[in-house]
């Protein structure tokens, strides 16, 4: 963990860990506004959009004084002694709040981190590597015990999409470094979770073609484009009709060659 400081973890369940394992925080407000001030690490939240988030839009009369003893509570658990010894505070800044941390102790800000890095690799094997570490610490929904659907929404979209260009990063890197068998089975169920991401269409077809299923390959391709009919009234992209019609042709250029860093562009 970290440093014996607390550790947050937001990618799923709200948890708060030190080095002797997770604390309890038994109110889902608690967890909630902790998580919407730690998304915001060293930013002032204001408390008016604190009220409107926490209650989805309807805060009741008595909501502020709800929310400073929701403040006090969590700080009396997480910064007892008010010095930040464990290396979290959460301070009153005009009127809002804000929690100071170290980046490296909130998951979301890792996974930022790890991201951000990969784009900066040297190489198809590190940036596999990082963005592998990255989404490893997703384990389910943001705030997914403490966030509404609808607030999920609205503090977490980017973040959603973020998890799904890493994912597809990920893929590609994979894809680069000659690891299409192993990467069949995950490819399958992320094509099966999010039938209308084209990029991880494109790959789960190259992966079945270069392990000598052109039949399965050709199949996929039909499976998305009755998707994208039946659903979006659309035709697959021009690139993945492409991608396909080069597959019927058995195009040398689509095998897995290491000195070629991208052959789904060649």
């Amino acid at each position: 963990m970290h440093h014996g400081g607390w550790y947050f973890r937001l990618l799923g369940p709200v948890e708060v860990w030190d080095d002797d394992g997770p604390i309890t925080l038994r109110r889902r407000a608690q967890r909630c506004l902790l998580g919407l001030l730690l998304l915001e690490t060293g930013r002032v939240v204001p408390v008016d959009r604190l009220l409107e988030l926490l209650w989805d839009g309807e805060p009741p009369d008595q909501a502020r004084g709800s929310l400073h003893s929701h403040v006090a509570r969590l700080r009396g658990t997480l910064d007892p002694d008010r010095a930040g010894s464990r290396g979290f505070r959460l301070l009153r800044r005009g009127d809002g709040y804000l929690a100071e941390t170290h980046f490296n102790a909130v998951d979301v800000h890792r996974f930022h981190d790890l991201v951000g890095r990969s784009r900066r690799a040297a190489g198809p094997k590190e940036r596999s590597r990082l963005l592998r570490g990255a989404l490893s610490y997703w384990r389910g929904p943001l705030l997914a015990d403490a966030a509404t659907d609808r607030l999920r929404d609205r503090v977490g979209t980017g973040l959603e999409e973020l998890r799904l260009s890493a994912t597809e990063s990920w893929v590609d890197a994979e894809l680069e470094c000659g690891r299409h068998r192993e990467l069949l089975p995950e490819l399958a169920d992320l094509v099966r979770r999010h039938p209308f991401r084209e990029a991880l269409i494109r790959a789960y077809m190259l992966a079945l073609y270069r392990d000598g299923r052109q039949p399965d390959a050709l199949a996929a391709y039909r499976t998305a484009r009755r998707w994208f009919g039946r659903e979006l009234g659309l035709d697959p992209t021009r690139e993945l009709q492409d991608l396909h019609d080069r597959m019927i042709r058995a195009d040398d250029s689509l095998h897995f060659a290491p000195s070629r860093s991208h052959a789904l562009g060649a």
